[in-house]
């Protein structure tokens, strides 16, 4: 049996930010304009925090994936305990 099949998911790092909604009636737009630009004011500022959140992860998984590398490079370097046969 795979041990995948009972492996936790992953911690959700980096959530993206919801773009603000603009598919509403023209009449409702021009009447929350400021409410709406100031929606996509934090817009924006969260998908600056979103896309340096992706850059550490990005980094936290090579670094990983490096530490993993030297570990499996290591175990292949480790005689095999299995005797020669006749």
């Amino acid at each position: 049996m795979s041990t995948a099949a009972f492996a936790q998911p992953e911690v959700i790092r980096c959530l993206a930010p919801e773009v603000p909604i603009t598919a509403l009636p023209e009449a409702v737009l021009s009447e929350y304009r400021a409410e709406i630009a100031a929606e996509f004011e934090a817009y924006f500022s969260d998908l600056s925090d979103h896309i340096a959140c992706l850059d550490t992860e990005r980094s936290r998984a090579l670094s990983e994936a490096r530490v993993a590398t030297e570990a499996y490079s290591a175990f292949l370097n480790i005689p095999s305990a299995q005797k020669d046969l006749p």
